[in-house]
């Protein structure tokens, strides 16, 4: 497989604390201490002639609804040749930690993610990738991964009906846990460690035909 980024292009990241990273802390500003940096020096050091440029835009604690309220400034107005949205987890935490009143129920959030993916189509050009939210916990019948496993669902279901790929991280965590505890790739299950982000880098990018 070829990779898929073209000369010069943009690769806008956006999502929650997973993205985020401390990307607008001064010593990990613009792109964080997680996997959009990895994967910006992984293309950089794999593709230098190509000289792509890689934004993030993760707000940790972000919803789908966060999302919604800053999609004008930090997708439309910026209007990326390429865009991976990485959302969902938080949407489900809160049912769990947290203030359950910011829970996003799944109809409002796969009604919420349609209605921003069709301002996004306004976009010319703009190559769009869904990437599920995982959680890294090996009892399936874990209620969070129970209930998460109905988000990751629906963006599959989404992703069909807007005929865009989606990237799934679930099998990856799922694969890489029956090598090595979950501490090793997350601190709480959800917040990768630096083996974890590594393993996401690699995930979404092999999905765009990178190679080593």
């Amino acid at each position: 497989m070829t990779l898929l980024f073209k000369a010069k292009q943009t690769i806008e990241f956006i999502g929650d604390s997973i993205s985020d990273c401390g990307r607008r802390e001064p010593a990990f500003n613009p792109l964080g201490d997680g996997y959009v940096h990895l994967i910006h020096d992984l293309l950089q050091a794999g593709y230098p002639e190509l000289k792509l440029n890689v934004i993030n835009k993760g707000i940790s604690g972000n919803t789908i609804l966060d999302l919604k309220s800053r999609w004008r400034s930090d997708v439309l107005e910026i209007s990326p040749d390429w865009l991976f949205i990485f959302i969902g987890v938080n949407d489900v935490w809160r049912y769990f930690e947290g203030d359950r009143d910011e829970a996003v129920s799944l109809p409002e959030f796969t009604n919420t993610y349609k209605q921003l993916l069709r301002g996004a189509r306004t976009v010319p050009r703009m190559e769009i990738r869904l990437i599920a939210p995982y959680l890294a916990e090996q009892n399936e019948e874990n209620p969070f991964r129970k209930k998460l496993s109905e988000y990751q669902s629906a963006v599959d279901t989404i992703g069909e009906e807007f005929d865009l790929p989606v990237v799934h991280l679930q099998p990856a965590f799922d694969w890489a846990m029956l090598s090595k505890p979950t501490k090793y790739w997350t601190a709480d299950r959800v917040h990768p460690t630096r083996e974890g982000h590594m393993l996401i880098a690699l995930t979404i990018l092999r999905t765009c035909g990178f190679s080593l």
